[in-house]
């Protein structure tokens, strides 16, 4: 049976993809981020890098969303720093949501990534750790991430959320470049021990956070 595929899936693809290529990505964001020019309207997300600034924003095909982004578009007409971006939602057969994992499935993969880390596979272990950093953000708040996510949008809603200070967040956002870069098949990217253990520090408070609410 054909799904449709959803206006977070196709967000989230385009904001990996720009990640990848270097750029800040920032969802739902809001004043300063927004430009002045779009008035009251909201985008999606705002991309920056590479001199650009990119407004993106998800739509389905239809006669109403047609009028009303020829108006958001007619914003950007004399606008020599900005660029709109329309990413139209289409049929996909796509559509399976990801399982929230066990608590003894998380905590096997933390004890793999110290196993790892012991015999210092350490991009092998960072790019585990980045798994079940998503693992656990997908327990921590359900209905959240049921599709597969970014680890822009992980760490934004994780931040939100108050599951990470914002200076963990900040550290978060560095590393995921290293692995937007490794997984994409950068594979002169560096590791250190130190890059590992930041991440595996998050993922401690995280689990620690999620047996004291399956306690309760």
């Amino acid at each position: 049976m054909t799904e449709t595929t959803s206006e977070e899936q196709v967000l989230q693809r385009e904001i990996e993809r720009l990640e990848s290529a270097g750029y800040d990505v920032f969802v739902h964001p809001r004043a300063p981020l927004v430009p002045e020019f779009l008035g009251d309207f909201v985008p999606d997300a705002v991309a920056t890098g590479k001199g650009k600034k990119i407004v993106l924003e998800v739509a389905k095909p239809s006669a109403r969303n047609s009028e009303r982004l020829k108006d958001i578009a007619a914003r950007f007409a004399q606008q020599r720093e900005w660029e709109l971006k329309v990413l139209f939602v289409s049929p996909t057969s796509s559509g399976a949501t990801l399982p929230v994992q066990s608590r003894q499935a998380i905590d096997g993969a933390l004890s793999e990534i110290e196993r790892l880390r012991e015999v210092e596979a350490l991009r092998a272990a960072f790019l585990l750790a980045w798994a079940t950093f998503e693992a656990e953000g997908r327990a921590s708040i359900e209905g959240q991430f049921d599709r597969p996510q970014t680890p822009g949008r992980l760490v934004d809603v994780l931040g939100q959320e108050g599951l990470l200070t914002p200076g963990e967040a900040d550290q978060m956002r560095v590393l995921s470049e290293k692995r937007n870069r490794l997984i994409h098949g950068d594979l002169g990217v560096e590791i250190s021990a130190d890059d590992l253990q930041r991440l595996v520090g998050v993922l401690r408070q995280l689990s620690t956070g999620l047996q004291t609410e399956a306690s309760r």
